[in-house]
């Protein structure tokens, strides 16, 4: 387990390309400072929007299973790289979940991933960065967001 004496980075896991390039980013980030890196991946079922009150049990351990796996990767990858990490599964809705995360621990970055093809917005128009901001005025914690390359240029 990671410490808690120093300022955790965290880095918001899901599935996706832009899970790859912010677990690199946070791993960079991690080895830089010598900060603790902490994995988080939120089971959120009512993301998937009208689940069946029959199924929603499957539902969320499926996606408990599935989070289980990105933090694997994600460990693995950070482990390569000589770290330490935590790993951490809440469950429940996501931007409630990932600001109890933040304001119940000693957290000096979130670090998030954008879906492939989105991009900086100059008005802040862009829904992660809506999603970014409206965790930066719940904690007080800063957020940064990587967004993967697009290969296509």
């Amino acid at each position: 387990m990671v410490g808690r004496a120093m300022n955790e980075i965290v880095c918001a896991t899901r599935g996706g390309e832009g899970s790859r390039a912010v677990q690199q980013a946070a791993i960079e980030q991690a080895k830089a400072t010598g900060n603790p890196l902490v994995f988080l991946y939120v089971a959120a079922p009512g993301s998937l929007g009208n689940v069946s009150p029959v199924l929603e049990a499957a539902v969320r351990e499926e996606l408990i299973w599935l989070g289980k796996a990105l933090l694997f990767v994600a460990e693995k990858r950070a482990h390569d790289a000589g770290l330490d990490v935590e790993t951490i599964i809440r469950q429940g809705p996501v931007l409630d979940e990932i600001c109890s995360y933040l304001t119940t621990n000693n957290v000096s970055i979130l670090l998030l991933g954008a879906p492939r093809g989105t991009t900086s917005q100059l008005f802040g128009d862009d829904p992660v960065e809506r999603f970014a901001s409206n965790i930066h005025q719940r904690t007080g914690v800063n957020v940064e967001i990587i967004r993967p390359e697009d290969k296509s240029k």
